[in-house]
C-alpha cells in the first residue's frame, strides 16, 4: 500500500514538472531575454541588442549617474532579464556624470531666508561665520563655497553673515572758536545730534 502510495506521489510529481517546463517553454518560445547594456557605449549597445533583433531607442535628456561615467549608458528599459518578443524596443539612457548644483546667490539675504534657499536648492547649510558692521543687518555677505559654484547634491555651504549693521564713523573736528550757529548747521549737515548748550567763562575766546 505504501509502495502505491509513492508511486503515484512520483507520478503527480514528474506530471507536475513536466506541465510547469512545457508552460515556461511555451511562453518563453519567440522570446530574448534582455541584455545588460548599463556601462556600454552606445555602439556596443546597439550591436548586442541587433544581434538579438530588438531596436534600440535614447532618451536624449540623460540620466544623473554618480557611478556611470558620462556617455555610457546608465539606464535601460525593460532592465536585463526581462524576457520580451523579437522586435521589441529597449530604451536606454546615457549618463550625465554626478548631479551639479548651482550655489544659489543669497548674498544679502537674511540667515534664515539663504538656509530655506539652500535647503530648496538640496544643499546643506554649514558653519555660520559672523562679522560686525561690515553690511546690512543681519545679511549673508559671502559663502563657502562661492555663489555660482557648482558642487554635489548634500554639499555643505559655510555662511559669512554681518550680525550689526555698519555705520558711519567721523572724526570730530574741533569746533571750538565757532560761532553757535556754524556749529548747529555742521551737525545737522551730517545728522549729528547737538545737545543742549552751557555758557562758561572763556579768556581768548569771543562770546557767542
Amino acid at each position: 500500500m505504501i509502495g502505491r502510495l509513492i508511486l503515484v506521489g512520483v507520478f503527480f510529481l514528474a506530471a507536475g514538472a513536466t506541465g510547469w517546463f512545457s508552460l515556461v517553454y511555451t511562453v518563453h518560445l519567440g522570446t530574448v531575454s534582455i541584455p545588460e547594456l548599463r556601462g556600454l557605449q552606445d555602439q556596443d549597445a546597439e550591436r548586442q541588442a541587433h544581434d538579438l533583433g530588438l531596436i534600440v531607442e535614447y532618451d536624449e535628456t540623460g540620466v544623473f549617474s554618480g557611478t556611470v561615467a558620462p556617455g555610457l549608458i546608465a539606464f535601460q528599459n525593460p532592465l536585463p532579464g526581462f524576457h520580451v518578443k523579437t522586435g521589441s524596443v529597449v530604451r536606454i539612457s546615457r549618463s550625465l556624470g554626478d548631479e551639479q548644483i548651482q550655489v544659489p546667490a543669497i548674498r544679502g539675504e537674511s540667515p534664515q531666508a539663504a538656509i530655506r534657499a539652500l535647503e530648496a536648492a538640496g544643499l546643506k547649510p554649514g558653519r555660520r561665520a559672523e562679522v560686525f558692521g561690515q553690511g546690512g543687518a543681519d545679511s549673508v555677505l559671502e559663502t563657502t563655497p562661492a555663489i555660482d559654484t557648482t558642487v554635489l547634491p548634500d554639499a555643505d555651504i559655510d555662511l559669512l553673515t554681518n550680525r550689526r549693521p555698519a555705520q558711519p564713523l567721523w572724526v570730530m573736528p574741533s569746533l571750538l572758536t565757532r560761532q553757535l550757529t556754524q556749529v548747529q548747521r555742521f551737525c545737522d549737515q551730517r545728522r549729528f545730534r547737538l545737545g543742549r548748550g552751557h555758557e562758561v567763562d572763556s579768556q581768548g575766546i569771543a562770546p557767542g
